[in-house]
């Protein structure tokens, strides 16, 4: 009995010994909890890590003033500023900023259109600036070589003076959705302002009685083209009231060159401008003689101007033999 118990004891201690040998470091076999050493862990081999790709892009921004108020037909380059950002971190390249006129304040993000006419998100004339190159946080007060004229048939109203930097999207950018910048201005309504300029007489064709007949020049000097079918122009010599003349009468000069009628444009002055002749002829004399002339155009205020304080002018007229 003895023999059989120190035989089980010396086979448990043989099998706790093999046990044991299986679990020592000399066998390469490893528990998958146990951690690696340092120099099975230079062993491994290296893992990439991946990491988020981040691309550096420029970002522009503008913003501009402008006045409150203004005309149609108003050349706007000296009463506005627009100043353009870059606040990404690269530089932004080769790109276009549009100075456009909108009804709404909902602008595109294209390169706009240049008319003389008005229509929605038009370019104003000469609204088109290149900038070569904008540094990372850099800014630029844009120099503007247009005369950004506001279209002459543009309708009395609320208007928004649009910027569109980076016109076209030319420039890849990091946020592409505030390239806009927009400033309010009301637009008057187009209207006409007429004036007397002057007086001038003529003689007497060749082989007629001797005659001297008073002609009246009268001008629009208004942004507003004059309504037809209305008006008139009275005329008085010392005082008396010697003519009253239709506007739209055949004594009315309207011609391709010249037509009172039509808006007055900087460039030709002379197109908004007609001669009356009137039906008043001065008295022969033998000597010169002073006459005092007056001629008062819309008297009535039939036609509504921007200035109606302007339409009656006077002069004393020196006219010689006849």
């Amino acid at each position: 009995m003895r023999k059989f118990e120190a035989t089980v004891t010396l086979l448990t201690v043989i099998f706790f010994l093999l046990l044991s040998a299986q679990l020592s470091p000399v066998f390469p076999q490893q528990s998958p909890f146990r951690r690696p050493s340092l120099q099975e862990q230079k062993e491994l081999p290296a893992q990439k890590i991946k990491r988020p790709l981040i691309r550096m892009l420029p970002d522009l921004t503008a913003s501009i003033k402008c006045p409150t108020r203004a005309n149609p037909g108003d050349e706007l380059s000296r009463s506005i500023k627009v100043v353009v950002k870059n606040i990404g971190p690269a530089t932004a390249n080769h790109f276009f900023v549009d100075l456009v006129l909108s009804s709404d304040g909902t602008v595109p993000v294209k390169l706009a259109t240049y008319s003389p006419d008005f229509s929605e998100d038009v370019l104003l004339k000469g609204g088109r600036e290149r900038v070569a190159s904008l540094a990372p946080g850099a800014s630029l007060t844009l120099p503007l070589h247009g005369t950004l004229k506001i279209p002459d048939d543009t309708s009395g109203g609320d208007y928004y003076l649009g910027v569109i930097v980076d016109a076209g999207n030319t420039v890849r950018e990091s946020n592409e959705r505030n390239n806009i910048a927009l400033c309010k201005m009301r637009i008057a309504q187009a209207l006409p302002d007429l004036i007397v300029s002057g007086f001038a007489h003529t003689g007497a064709p060749p082989g007629q009685p001797p005659e001297c007949r008073l002609i009246v020049e009268i001008r629009n000097v208004g942004s507003g083209a004059v309504p037809m079918g209305k008006g008139r122009l009275d005329v008085y010599v010392d005082g008396v009231l010697v003519d009253r003349v239709p506007l739209d009468s055949d004594k009315v000069e309207r011609t391709a060159y010249h037509d009172f009628h039509q808006p007055y444009d900087p460039s030709n002055p002379g197109r908004s401008r007609s001669m009356v002749s009137t039906d008043y002829i001065f008295p022969s004399s033998t000597t010169f003689e002073n006459y005092n002339v007056r001629a008062v155009i819309d008297p009535t205020n039939e036609i509504v101007e921007s200035d109606e304080g302007n339409n009656s002018f006077s002069r004393i007229e020196i006219i010689p033999p006849h």
